[in-house]
């Protein structure tokens, strides 16, 4: 298997360069909205480095999602995080898909 195994692709180093980012970004959006909950239930700093590693991996993606749907909390869940993600999550792994189905194979 190549990649880290979220998103099928055939062989060739293209192939697994773009298998590859998409799947660091959708593990990036995971680790965000992990972050978004423990937020809730105790401190973390913006400033920490990990965390402003993730947000400047993420926030460019979901940014215009979240900024469309209401901030809305359900306990510590978060509705606009998550949904953010969801929808992120399946945009990404489409484009990812066509993109790989576009490269010739070997690539």
């Amino acid at each position: 298997m190549y990649g880290l195994g979220l998103i099928q692709i055939l062989p060739g180093p293209v192939h697994l360069v773009v298998a590859i980012v998409f799947d660091i970004l959708i593990l990036g959006m995971f680790v965000w909205m992990l972050l978004s909950w423990f937020q809730m239930m105790m401190p973390i700093s913006p400033g920490n480095p990990f965390v402003r590693f993730v947000n400047s991996l993420v926030e460019p993606l979901v940014d215009p999602i979240r900024k469309r749907i209401p901030s809305t909390s359900m306990g510590m869940l978060n509705i606009g995080y998550t949904v953010a993600f969801i929808f992120a999550w399946w945009s990404l792994g489409i484009l990812a898909l066509l993109i790989l189905q576009a490269l010739p194979r070997g690539w």
